[in-house]
């Protein structure tokens, strides 16, 4: 039998959406340090390593509030995802301090892509019930 992942209320799900996709566009508006650091393995700047764990979180905020006879809407999760990262980069772009760039979007894109496929394994292996059915762990 596979262990069960509660499923709370579907308003919950999708404050938890609003929730995390707020404080990503608060971060993404506020002034920063300017102080490009290395990210691990030292391939990429960690503002990218940054964004795709972001956007990461943000899908999965996405495929959780989507979950629906246990199944998730993993690609529209994804798209959207994408978008709202676009989006940002599009709001970015007039900020002086802020720098709009084709590579954060990659990396937002790289974070909702990797995501997605930890759900499909994941999702593999546990059921998603509802908290009042019965067997949900608590």
């Amino acid at each position: 039998m596979r262990p069960s992942v509660p499923l709370v209320d579907r308003r919950v799900r999708y404050a938890l959406v609003v929730l995390v996709a707020g404080i990503v566009l608060v971060a993404s508006v506020v002034e920063t340090s300017g102080t490009p650091t290395v990210g691990p393995f030292g391939l990429v700047g960690m503002d990218k390593w940054t964004h795709a764990l972001a956007y990461a979180g943000v899908t999965a905020t996405l495929a959780y509030a989507s979950i629906e006879n246990g199944h998730a809407r993993l690609a529209l999760a994804v798209g959207l995802a994408i978008a709202f990262g676009i989006g940002i980069e599009i709001v970015q772009w007039p900020i002086v301090y802020r720098t709009a760039s084709v590579a954060d979007a990659l990396a937002d894109a790289v974070g909702a892509c990797l995501l997605a496929l930890g759900w499909r394994t994941f999702s593999r292996y546990v059921r998603f019930v509802p908290t009042d059915e019965p067997g949900t762990v608590r």
